[in-house]
């Protein structure tokens, strides 16, 4: 079984059926509560974010499985 350290935005929106700016934006408003973003530089408007979302509480929300996870990122041509 693949261990997976972290599920990238692109995989956990394709699982969820949002967008990745919609878990882009969970994640910075803290309304998503199996991640968390990091900001560049908090006091610009133009500041980069940094994502990441926990396997275990991310498949604990969606009742997802590793598998279901690495199934996506290849379907999806996403590298885990």
């Amino acid at each position: 079984m693949t261990e997976i350290k972290k599920v990238p935005v692109k995989v956990a929106a394709a699982i969820l059926g949002k967008s990745e700016q919609f878990v882009r934006c969970g994640l910075q408003y803290q309304r998503l509560k199996f991640g968390f973003a990091v900001s560049s530089n908090p006091n610009k408007k133009n500041a980069t974010y940094s994502y990441h979302i926990s396997p275990k509480l991310f498949m604990e929300y969606t009742g997802c499985t590793t598998e279901d996870i690495v199934c996506t990122a290849e379907k999806i041509g996403v590298v885990l």
